[in-house]
């Protein structure tokens, strides 16, 4: 995929946070997410080469990153939340890399070093605050585009 629908996809992501955020309710919040996997996999029909084994977990990790940018707007267990999202995105990655690893594809395993990374270092802080929340958010996009 391009840069460009990469940036898309990464809008996208924040935009089905939004919605995640304003949602109340179990019910709700699985309605939404299983709209946001069926979105994110027509976004992948329309935008992608369907031929390319990169994006057969593509809308799958479009959910994660929607997931771990709307646990910052969470107030209690927001960091364990944050961590498990964070470490369900990573088995999205690792899953997908396995795979593209099987069909003989070459597979970014630089991705899922950073968000380890990133995940370990979110279990050790004692406090996150909104400038932390940004930096997070920054971080996650980072490694969404260039990774």
């Amino acid at each position: 995929m391009s840069m460009f629908a990469n940036a898309v996809a990464c809008l996208l992501c924040l935009i089905f946070a939004a919605f995640l955020w304003k949602m109340k309710g179990m019910f709700r919040i699985t309605l939404v997410m299983f709209l946001i996997v069926l979105t994110s996999c027509l976004y992948t029909v329309f935008v992608g080469n369907l031929f390319n084994p990169v994006l057969e977990n593509y809308p799958f990790r479009m959910l994660a990153l929607a997931l771990c940018v709307f646990t910052t707007g969470l107030r209690e267990n927001r960091r364990r939340f944050m961590v498990l999202a964070q470490t369900f995105w990573l088995w999205v990655e690792l899953v997908g890399n396995v795979s593209l690893y099987q069909a003989g594809a070459e597979a970014p395993w630089i991705r899922l070093a950073a968000i380890a990374e990133i995940a370990l270092g979110c279990c050790f802080m004692a406090r996150i605050s909104r400038e932390i929340e940004f930096g997070l958010i920054v971080l996650w996009m980072a490694v969404w585009m260039f990774f």
